[in-house]
This record gives structure tokens, sequence and C-alpha cells, in this order.
């Protein structure tokens, strides 16, 4: 018998041979076939532009169905696949993988004699179909097939697929929508670009595999930032950093290999009329494709937008939106181009957009454009129809340039812009520079109770980032509730500063009763995620104030997540939020997640952030470097705090500081440096106390008070005990009296610490019942550093700084890198290989058991396990354990 071409082509081999997958492929959890939503669908469709990944997570499916006993068929179309050919290559590739389950002779004899293609493929599913065990058939590169292929075989393959046969198709956009008929015919997931986009913590994972010891977070992010997680972008900058070496030089050489792939891959191998597009859309930010007509002129440019919206990864377009923008990158090499045209056709491009943008009611936009049309009166004259949201969606940068660029004696002209303006300058370090603009809007004539009210919160806005606790409550005198015809935006900052008001005064309760009222309000009519992003940060500062860091955690983590998604990580609001979160998870135990937290937000804290998660985040980091052994750092960082709170006349900052400084030095036994630090911050206390703030004064006696505790406990020997004992009632009266929970706790362990050392009865009961309190407010830090208590009904647990065995040797088997897992649970994930119990794992970690109880539930959670056994089990099958 003669064997048909389709059948006796080579290339079926390679085609359905599956490729080889690196060992570092980044498995990404979220996007696993147990994590995705598939209930009722069979059909999973990756559709993105080329450099996304898709031939990765159609492997890393493949790879899931296999381990968990699934067959996998693997097949890449191509232009010749038509009909025959491709049901040709399904039965390969079936024949590869299925072994003796199936297709076997005769079936292969059929196809050979079959000259209908949809008969062959249903012969093709009838086989499936009695393999009776999950298959899972993965069509790569579908874009690629002809037309007919697509609707003759692949409509028809999913609209009748057996039950135990699930289809993962991956394909460009371009193809994908020629094939949308079929996909609209069948239920189907869809994984696009953006689901394939890397989130932070896999480029982390991608970066930490790639650099081993040379590792370092800040640049990671860096580059996070500059790809906009384009798993090719991450990818070519590895490929960057293995031939370079420094941070700095490492950045640069990232980015230009990413320009250059721009260049010679994607923008010099565009068509000409392409290119010409392509280098004028550098003109905008935003780009649409009605803007891009009214601004060239030309009809003709919606199918070249089309294309590189679909084909590359050059323009970028979120789903369901005609919106798109150029990656930043490419907008660098396109804009070097754009620069080369002449002025004037440049500025007919931009007056043309405004015009466009303007009627449109995109005014912000069409100020840009007009500025740089050269028209200022009517770029300053869109702004300010636009201005006033700029603030209320966070983007105090952009209200700051428009005031840049604003003349002095233009100002005066625009009074749209006074508010904005003296709101962003009130939410920075330039807060002074907003007085003038305040008593602008107050000497208008008949200002309007709504003006007045505005012009009070200012005030009281300013009071607040200046750390003047006292100046908020002339706001609760003047306005007890606001006037009935307030601005709706201005509602929630006004229950902002009363709550603060209130917290400052140690009243945590009533500030978060203040608070909740703005989650009442109807956000529909004047959404603001800057407000309530303030909202939540002041509510996770509540706990925090109490010592709840758990409670903390569920209110800032969303937060945090919402705040990134709708402005971006580096916006104010997100970096408060980050800022807390990280000393809430410090207080928890955390050695990890802080630093990554903290990581590019400092510099943003220190120009715009209120004083409180500017004290989290410099406290916080300087505890980390403590931690990590790098004394150095964390001096350096708190005469920083120090510095900035005697050149900002902030005496929270500087005293915070100079606590810190001297809990440091006495914990090293450093006794006079300790003392001397010590009786600088008394005498520091007394020569200001008349002009301290009312408010404040308890909270900075505290410091005093914690500070002289520690010098004095740092002295060997039992002499100066008395007055530890002594400070340590006054700092425990203290933290009481405003409900500073951490503080009121660790006064009490730091006492029963004094008693011990006196040889007090009561010593171990104070430290037990302290403890408990730490404990049950998640401050598992404190748990650690004290270790537990002795009792005189159990036999005195051995602390865990020392142990009373040798820790348990280090097993065979290691834990790979992952997102998936944090550092700490992939050491706990190595330790349980060895069936070691948690007591054991403390042992070996230098943690407590507590700890290690919470991270092997959190092991349980991520890997879906059972027991300790069945969760070591399922990260074998994952691929995460590796001997």
């Amino acid at each position: 018998m003669t064997i048909p071409v389709h059948l006796r082509d080579p290339a079926l081999v390679l085609k359905s041979s599956p490729p080889r997958v690196g060992r570092d492929l980044l498995q990404r959890e979220r996007l696993s076939l147990a994590r995705l939503d598939l209930a009722g669908t069979q059909v999973i469709a990756t559709l993105a532009p080329t450099g996304f990944g898709k031939t990765s997570q159609l492997a890393q499916w493949r790879r899931e169905a296999l381990a968990r006993g699934a067959l996998a068929f693997w097949l890449t179309l191509d232009a010749r696949d038509e009909p025959l050919r491709l049901v040709s290559g399904l039965a390969h590739a079936a024949q590869q993988s299925a072994g003796k389950r199936g297709f076997d002779t005769p079936f292969t004899a059929w196809l050979g004699r079959c000259t209908d293609a949809r008969e062959a493929l249903t012969g093709w599913l009838a086989e499936v179909a009695r393999l009776s065990v999950e298959v899972l058939l993965v069509l790569d590169e579908v874009d690629q097939a002809p037309g007919s292929t697509r609707t003759q075989v692949i409509t028809y393959l999913l609209g009748n697929a057996p039950a135990n046969l699930r289809v993962a198709l991956g394909a460009r956009p371009a193809g994908a929508l020629m094939v949308s008929g079929e996909l609209s015919r069948t239920p189907h997931t869809r994984v696009l670009a953006s689901d394939l986009r890397f989130r932070q913590n896999e480029t982390l994972a991608v970066l930490a595999a790639a650099l081993g010891s040379h590792y370092d977070l800040e640049t990671a992010l860096r580059l996070h930032e500059m790809t906009e997680g384009w798993p090719l972008g991450v990818q070519l900058a590895v490929a960057a950093l293995r031939r370079t070496e420094g941070r700095s030089s490492f950045m640069d050489a990232a980015s230009a290999g990413i320009r250059r792939y721009f260049i010679d891959t994607l923008i010099d191998q565009q068509s000409p009329d392409v290119y010409q597009l392509l280098v004028r859309m550098a003109q905008f930010d935003l780009i649409h494709p009605d803007l891009c007509v009214a601004a060239l002129g030309s009809d003709s440019v919606r199918d070249g937008l089309q294309h590189l919206a679909e084909n590359t990864p050059v323009l970028l377009q979120a789903e369901g939106s005609e919106w798109m923008r150029l990656h930043p990158l490419a907008r660098e090499v396109l804009g070097d181009r754009l620069r080369q045209l002449p002025v004037a056709e440049r500025q007919l491009l931009s007056r043309r957009a405004s015009t466009w943008l303007a009627e449109h009611d995109l005014h912000e936009a069409a100020a840009e454009q007009a500025l740089l049309a050269g028209d200022t009166d009517v770029a300053f004259e869109l702004a300010e129809r636009s201005i006033r949201r700029m603030v209320m969606q966070g983007r105090i940068g952009a209200v700051l340039e428009w005031h840049g660029r604003m003349p002095a004696a233009d100002l005066a002209h625009h009074p749209g812009f006074w508010a904005p303006i003296a709101w962003a300058l009130a939410m920075s370090e330039r807060h002074a520079e907003a007085g003038p603009l305040i008593e602008s809007i107050q000497r208008q004539p008949d200002v309007a109770p709504a003006e007045q009210f505005e012009a009070d919160l200012l005030r009281a806005t300013c009071a607040g980032f200046a750390d003047r606790a006292d100046d908020l409550a002339e706001l609760t005198h003047r306005w007890p509730e606001p006037p009935a015809l307030a601005r709706f935006e201005d509602l929630p900052i006004y229950w902002i500063s009363r709550g603060f008001g209130a917290l400052y005064q140690g009243q945590p309760t009533e500030a978060r009763r203040h608070w909740n009222r703005i989650g009442a309000f109807d956000r529909a009519r004047a959404y603001s995620p800057m407000s309530y992003g303030f909202t939540e940060f002041s509510i996770g500062l509540s706990y925090l104030w109490e010592g709840r860091s758990g409670l903390a955690e569920e209110v800032l983590r969303p937060a945090l997540v919402r705040a990134e998604e709708r402005m971006d990580r580096r916006n104010l609001v997100a970096c408060m939020l980050a800022a807390l979160l990280a000393q809430a998870r410090w207080d928890s135990g955390d050695d990890d997640e802080p630093a990554a937290l903290l990581t590019l937000r400092l510099d943003v804290l220190e120009r715009q952030g209120l004083p409180d998660p500017l004290l989290s985040v410099y406290l916080t980091l300087a505890r980390i470097a403590e931690h990590a052994g790098h004394q150095d750092k964390a001096l350096s960082l708190l005469e920083a705090l120090r510095t900035l709170g005697v050149a900002r006349n902030m005496p929270r900052l500087q005293f915070a500081a100079q606590c810190e400084l001297v809990r440091l030095h006495a914990h090293e036994g450093r006794v006079e440096t300790a003392h001397q630090l010590s009786r600088e911050l008394v005498a520091l206390f007394e020569a200001q106390r008349a002009s301290l703030s009312q408010t404040q004064t308890p909270w900075l006696m505290l410091q005093v008070e914690l500070a002289r505790a520690h010098a004095a406990m740092a002295q060997p020997g039992s002499d100066r005990l008395p007055d530890a004992l002594q400070a340590l009632q006054a700092a425990g009266s203290l933290a009481t009296s405003l409900h500073l929970g951490q503080e009121a706790i660790e006064a009490r362990l730091l006492r029963a610490q004094v008693l011990r050392r006196c040889g007090a009865a009561e010593a171990d009961a104070l430290a037990a019942e302290a403890l408990s309190l730490a404990r049950a407010a998640g401050l598992q830090r404190l748990v650690s550093r004290y270790g537990e208590p002795a009792s005189r009904t159990a036999p005195v647990p051995v602390p865990v700084s020392l142990p009373a065995a040798p820790p348990p040797q280090m097993p065979a088997s290691t834990v790979a890198g992952s997102a998936m897992l944090t550092a700490k649970e992939r050491e706990v994930l190595a330790l349980l290989t060895q069936n070691l119990s948690n007591k054991e794992i403390a042992l070996a970690m230098g943690s407590g058991e507590q700890t290690i109880k919470w991270h092997v539930k959190n092991l349980f959670t991520k890997l879906g396990g059972l027991n300790r056994k069945h969760a070591v089990a399922r990260a074998r099958v994952l691929g995460l354990i590796e001997h």
C-alpha cells in the first residue's frame, strides 16, 4: 500500500515534539491549570503578541498535565498545514505521547485511506475518547495555519471534543481574531498578554535565579519597572546581565539591549508607511485610532495600528479598549527619530491632536499637546479644567509640573489652579509654599463657605504633613461638622483630619469611627483613589498604633494592591501603604518581604510622605539592616532620620531615631555610648519642653523613658536597675494612656528582664502575660526577641538562641527558587523533606516554633497539601524539590 504524502512527512516528527523547557523556567502558580477559572470549559486560548511567553506557558501546562497522570499531545502549526496534514499531525502527536494506549496500526492504516479531513478528524476524536484518560492537546502558533484549516478542522475539533479532551491554543491576536468565530461558539478561557506579563515577584524570581549571589533587589525592581513585566524584555535584560558587571552599568546595558531589540527586530522591519506612523505616534502619551486619523489626516492608519497592536509588543492595548500606548523604551527610540522631523510638522501634529482631544473632553492630554504646539495660553486654559482631577487621582507630581511651567505672574489670572496646586504643595515637603495660595483663596470677594472650608482643610493638611498635631484641633474647633455645600471630594479629607487628631491624642478607636464614615460614602459620585487610599492607610496606622500587626496587614495588603493598580508603585499613597505593611510584616516576624516592599520608595516618602510612614520606613529599614548584621547601615539610617527631624523641625523623627540609637548601642553592650545618647535626649526634651506640641509631648516622653531604660539595662551589675525599673514604669504608663500596644508590651517584657536580674519572683509571670499579649496581637518579632517565659508548672523551654541540641543536618534535597514560595518557606520545605518536627525545624533555623507553624500552614495552602507528607509530595510534582 502506498502511504499518503501527509503521513510520510518527516516534519511531523519535529512539529509534534514539545520544545525543550529549561530547568530555570519560571513556574507561575497563578497561571496553572489548577488555578485558572476553567469551570465548564475545555478550551484555553492563549492570545498575545510575540515575546510574551505563549509557548513557555503552553509547555508549563503540558508538564502540569503529565504530573497529574494525563496524556499531553503537542503540535506546532505552520502555513503548510492543510486540513488533512493537520489531522495527520494530530495522529503523529498522539502516537508519540500515548504509546501503546491507542492510535494503533489499524487506525493508522484507516487514516492513510481517508481523503476527507472532517471524517479523519472524527476518527481521531473517537480514538481520543477510547483512551478513557484525561488528554491535553496543545496547538501552538494556530495563527500560522491556513484559513481553510482553521475553519474546517479547528472549528470542528473545538466543537466536538470528547469529555476527556482539553485543548490549549497558542496564537498571536491577529491569528486569534481569524478564529474568533470558532471561539465565540465554544466555551473557553482566555489568557492574554496582560496575564502573561510578569508580576513583580515573578520578575524578581527570574532575576534571583539568574544573578545568584549577585542578586540586588533595587536593581531587580528598577528592571521590572523598565520592562513593565514584558517576559522577553526580562530575558533580554538577563542576557545583558551575564555580559556586564556593576549595578549602574547593568541597567544601562539592559536598557540598551531592549532598545536594540526594538530597533533591529521590530521598528526597522516595518513597512515604510507603518514606520512613519510609528515615529509620529511617539508624540502622544495615549493613542486612539480616531486621534491618529485626525492628527495625520489619513484613515489608512487604522490598519497599521491594528497590525502593530496584534503582532508586536511595541504598541500595548488593553482588551476591550481601542486606546493604546507605546512601550516606554520603544517610545524613547522613536522619540529620538521624531525630533528629527521639522518643527512645523510636529507642531501641526500636536495642534490637530489637541483639538481632537479637547473635543472629546480629554483636557489634560489636550493641554500637553497644545504646549508642544507652542500654544501656551490654550494649554493653561485646558489644564485648568483638568488639574483638580489630577489631584483626586493622586498625581501630585503632574500638578507640580504644571505649577513649574506657569510663570508666577500668570498664576494670578488662573484661580482654578490655586486650590489644586495648594493641595499638591501641602502633601509634600514644600507644604510651607501652600500658604500664599491658601490666602489667595480666602481673599477672594464673597468667598463661599465651601471655599473657606477647603482653605481650612488645606491648612490642616499642611499641619499634618508638617507634624503639627495641635493645629489639627483648630479644624475641629472651626468645623464641628462639614458645611452643607462642601465639595463631595473634600469630605473624606475632613474625616481623615479629624481621625488623625483623635489618634495623636491616644484614641485609635475614635479615630477609626471617623474614618469608617468615609466607607459609607457613595464613591461613584466623585471617586478619588487618593482619598480612599489615605483612609485605608489611616485605619492600618491605627492598628499598628495599637500593636495589632495582623489586623493592620488585613487592611493594608489589599489596599496596597488597589493603589498600585489604580495609580502606580511609586505613588505617594502606595508608598505610604507599603511603609506600614512592611512594618506590620516585620513585627509579625517576616524577614523577607519588608525589604522588597520598601525598595525604591524611601525617596518618595522623604519628598511627600506623612511623618508616620517616614518613621516606619526608616525604623524598619534600620532593623532589617541590624538583623542582617549590617550595623553600619543601621546606624547610618538612624542618623539620617535624626538629621531629617532636626532639619524639618519634626521632634518625633528626631526623638524616635535617638531612642532607637540608644537601644541598638545598648543591645551591643556599648554602655558609654548608650548613656551619652540617652542623656542628650533627656536634655533635648527638657530644653524644648515649653515649645513642644501638647498633643505630642506624651509620645516624646515615652521615647525618653525607653531610652533611659535601655541605657540603664546596658550597665553591668545591678546598680542601675532601679533607674531602669523607674523608667519602664513611666514608659508603660505613657504607652497605656496613648493606647500604644507594642510599646506597652515591650515595656512589660523589659521590666520582666530587669526583675529577673533582681531575682524577683513575679518576673516570670509578668513575662508570660506580656508574651501572651504579643502572640495575640501577632507581634512575633517581640516573642522571638524575648523568648518563652519560664513556668513553675511545666519544664522550662530552651531559648531559641541557645539550642539544647545541635541543629539537624540540612537535607540532601534542595528547594528550587520559585515566586510561589518565600525564602523562609523554601527553607522550611527543605527541612520538611527530612520528616523533622516543628520544634526541630525551629532549632535548625533559629526561629520560634510558632513562626514555623505559621510557615507550615502557608505551605499547606500554597501547595494544596492535606498534611506534611502530602505537601512534600505536591512540591516534588510541581518541580519545587530537586535532589
